[in-house]
C-alpha cells in the first residue's frame, strides 16, 4: 500500500558544541616556522577546526530545517539553537562564531518563507511562491535560541574558577519557554527571528545575604 507520510508538530535542533581556533592560525609566521609548522599544515588545521564547527553547529540544523520543510503539521514549530556570542565578532574562534552565525542566517530565511514570516514586499512576495503546494508553511514558526552559557557538563568542564553556576542558563529554562511555544502558538515570537537568552540575575533580599537568582529570561533581538 502507499506510505503514510508522517507529519510533525514540533522539531527542536539542539545539536551543537564549541572548539576555539587553532593556535597556528593567528600566530605570525616567524613563530610558525620556529615550531616547525608550514603555511600549509596551519591552512589545513584550520580548515580541520571549521569543518568541525560547521558539522556540529550548522549541518544538523540545515537537515532538520529540510524535515521542518517538508513535514511540518500545521501550526509547527522550528526551533534551532544559535549563540549570542555569534551576535558579535568572535575572536579566538571565528570557526565556531561563522557556523553559529549561518545558522542565524538559515533561521531568518526559513522564517521569511513562512506565511508568519516578516519582512519587505518582496520577500513576502518571493516567500509566497516557495510555499506553493504546502500549506503547512503558512503557519509555521521557525525560531533560534541564542544562549550565552548553558549550565551543562561539558561546558563546566571549561569552567574557571571565578564561574559561577548560578549565573549559567539552565537548560530546563530553555525547555520551559519551547514549551509555551508549542502548547500556545500564540505565544511565538514572530517567524524567523532570533531569541537571545538572557543568564539567571541576584535578586537581592531584605538582607544581604539573602535573596535568589531567577530564572533566565528571552528577548528578540532581530
Amino acid at each position: 500500500g502507499k506510505e503514510k507520510v508522517v507529519m510533525v508538530d514540533a522539531i527542536i535542533c539542539a545539536s551543537g558544541g564549541w572548539e576555539g581556533d587553532p593556535t597556528s592560525s593567528y600566530l605570525p609566521g616567524r613563530l610558525l616556522e620556529e615550531d616547525g609548522i608550514t603555511p600549509e599544515m596551519a591552512a589545513e588545521e584550520w580548515g580541520k577546526v571549521l569543518d568541525k564547527m560547521l558539522q556540529m553547529n550548522l549541518h544538523p540544523v540545515l537537515a532538520a530545517g529540510n524535515v521542518a520543510s517538508t513535514h511540518m503539521a500545521n501550526q509547527g514549530l522550528f526551533v534551532a539553537f544559535g549563540a549570542t556570542a555569534a551576535l558579535m565578532p568572535t575572536p579566538g574562534m571565528a570557526a565556531y562564531g561563522a557556523a553559529k552565525a549561518a545558522t542565524h542566517q538559515y533561521i531568518q530565511t526559513l522564517g521569511a518563507m513562512t506565511g508568519l514570516g516578516i519582512g519587505h514586499n518582496k520577500i513576502r512576495k518571493d516567500a509566497k511562491k516557495f510555499r506553493r503546494g504546502k500549506p503547512y508553511l503558512d503557519d509555521m514558526t521557525a525560531v533560534a535560541i541564542l544562549p550565552t552559557m548553558l549550565d551543562t557538563p561539558t561546558n563546566r568542564k571549561f569552567a574557571t574558577r571565578k564561574d559561577d553556576f548560578n549565573a549559567w542558563t539552565k537548560p530546563i529554562d530553555i525547555a520551559e519557554e519551547i514549551g509555551k511555544w508549542v502548547v500556545e502558538p500564540y505565544l511565538r515570537p514572530s517567524s524567523g527571528s532570533l531569541i537571545k537568552v538572557y543568564p539567571p540575575r541576584f535578586q537581592p533580599g531584605d538582607d544581604d545575604r539573602d535573596g535568589e537568582w531567577s530564572k533566565s529570561t528571552f528577548g528578540q533581538v532581530r
